[in-house]
């Protein structure tokens, strides 16, 4: 019996679009399972008639070569969704039914679950027909967490599903140092996409009484504050941990400063923002929106603080004692030591082992 796992060609941004996948995928592979790497993503707005039937064509090529290589009672590991266009790949369903009937045993790993996260009626029926058409495949499911299984169950899944309750982020621990100066002492790090339509909440932080250090793409420098906002610049998300200075990282979504609203930010609801995982990893404790799915997370294992809105962050802080910060740091500590070496995706992957 032989291990594989899907690896498609992750993009190369300066965010963590890519970074989960291919931490995965490295985990796997150290792990001993043998990569079968497929078409590289294509993700673009308005694709042509033309390129889908390209991108079709170059799918089907590849995945026939996985039923060819998987044999019968072997395993496979796939990311979900597929990094390319989501009707295209409609395509590989056909032959992941193929691994089904030659009884190979089939996980799916999940990202993202596009139906939570859209508010159009038609797309959230379209999703939630293409989710359930591959989840339904697999033996087992590896979702983010409790709020996601229920959600799943809800949609009518009915297999096995597992937390992975939080996503890993590979990172070498000699490469994070954190000096301790005036500059950094109090600030609130924010990473990820900061345009206006995914982060619009950045654009009123002028608002909120604290400091706010910033690293990442697409920010509107002429439209954002600058009286307690610093911009740091945009890198590699393997580098992100070796340039994040402050006393905190803050884990919020959507286009308000009072909640996280709107597509992006109720997808919190049910999702493991890939940010909890850099800011832990980075030896960050977070601050976390109070109705967030890994607010759990984070208050039972003590790795920050929550916030109904970010308001209350001045307060929050000014109320955190030196002791109760410093037993914080030791727990993100530990925490850490384990995203950074693949923890949390090895400790499912023994758990669905031992069920066999």
């Amino acid at each position: 019996m032989k291990k594989y796992c899907i690896v498609e060609k992750g993009l190369n941004e300066q965010h963590a679009g890519s970074k989960a996948r291919n931490d995965v995928a490295d985990t796997l592979i150290k792990e001993g399972w043998n990569p079968l790497r497929v078409s590289p993503p294509v993700i673009k707005e308005n694709v042509s008639y033309a390129e889908r039937i390209r991108m079709g064509l170059v799918l089907m090529k590849d995945w026939r070569k996985v039923t060819k290589t998987v044999k019968e009672e072997d395993q496979i590991l796939i990311q979900y969704p597929l990094e390319m266009y989501p009707k295209v790949a409609m395509l590989a369903l056909r032959y992941i039914k193929q691994l089904k009937r030659k009884k190979v045993k089939i996980i799916i790993l999940i990202h993202d679950i596009e139906s939570l996260r859209t508010q159009d009626k038609k797309q959230k029926e379209w999703y939630q027909h293409a989710e359930k058409s591959f989840l339904c495949l697999a033996d087992d499911v590896i979702a983010h967490n409790k709020k996601m299984i229920g959600y799943l169950k809800k949609i009518g899944l009915d297999t096995r599903i597992h937390a992975l309750e939080i996503f890993d982020y590979l990172v070498e621990a000699e490469s994070i140092q954190k000096a301790e100066t005036k500059e950094n002492q109090n600030a609130v790090i924010i990473a990820g996409n900061l345009s206006e339509e995914k982060a619009g909440y950045v654009y009123q932080l002028d608002q909120v009484n604290a400091e706010f250090r910033l690293y990442g793409p697409n920010l509107n420098t002429e439209a954002v504050g600058t009286g307690n906002i610093t911009y740091k610049g945009s890198f590699p998300p393997d580098d992100l941990p070796r340039v994040l200075h402050g006393k905190f990282g803050l884990v919020w979504d959507g286009k308000s400063i009072d909640e996280c609203g709107g597509e992006f930010g109720q997808y919190m609801q049910y999702n493991n923002p890939h940010k909890t995982s850099l800011y832990l990893a980075s030896k960050l404790p977070v601050i976390v929106w109070e109705k967030a799915a890994i607010a759990e997370f984070i208050r039972e294992n003590q790795l920050g603080i929550q916030v109904g809105c970010l308001r209350e962050i001045p307060e929050k802080l000014a109320a955190l004692t030196g002791e109760t910060y410093d037993e914080m740091l030791q727990n993100v500590s530990a925490m850490g030591e384990k995203l950074r070496k693949g923890e949390m995706l090895r400790k499912v992957l023994r758990e669905i082992e031992n069920l066999e």
